[in-house]
């Protein structure tokens, strides 16, 4: 079974005026070894509209960082690509998914139908107790290492590694 785990930053929380900035996914299965992870995705994405203050104090992205980046629409084969027969997996995925069918509709695309598992609702189950499960709350607790936090490629990878954590758990 194939995986994609999925991150955006984006200008803000609200997708319907919002854009994307940053982009990280990566294609894996589960294997009786852990994850194989096949192919990924981290790409700076051109918003068309100044990225607010308060959510460069978030992610680190700037402006700057996405001058001369490819829109949207130029990284959305790929994404759509890596995607394909793919569950999503995403750290509360309503939101990731909201940006990413946002995104799409504005292209005149709609998102391909696919499984989803929100790693938030998986680690409550198999980690039931914590006294958070933000992504980097949950995945320090479990030991995992989350590089650079709100960066897309990083986020994903630890959604990856926590959707790992708890498929063991809960087998």
């Amino acid at each position: 079974m194939n995986f994609l785990a999925l991150d955006f930053e984006t200008t803000g929380l609200d997708s319907a005026i919002g854009r994307v900035v940053e982009i990280g996914a990566i294609r894996f299965s589960l294997g009786s070894e852990g994850f194989i992870e096949e192919a990924a995705l981290a790409c700076l994405v051109d918003p068309g509209m100044p990225i607010p203050r308060q959510a460069s104090a978030i992610h680190g992205i700037s402006d700057g960082d996405v001058a001369g980046a490819p829109a949207f629409g130029e990284a959305a084969r790929t994404l759509l690509a890596l995607a394909a027969g793919a569950t999503i997996v995403a750290h509360n995925a309503r939101f990731d998914l909201s940006f990413l069918d946002a995104e799409l509709g504005r292209l005149g695309l709609t998102r391909p139908e696919s499984k989803v598992e929100d790693t938030v609702l998986l680690s409550r189950r198999a980690f039931p107790g914590r006294a958070s499960y933000r992504l980097g709350a949950i995945a320090g607790a479990l030991g995992i290492d989350t590089g650079s936090a709100h960066r897309a490629l990083d986020d994903a990878r630890t959604c990856m590694l926590l959707y790992a954590a708890c498929a063991r758990q809960l087998a």
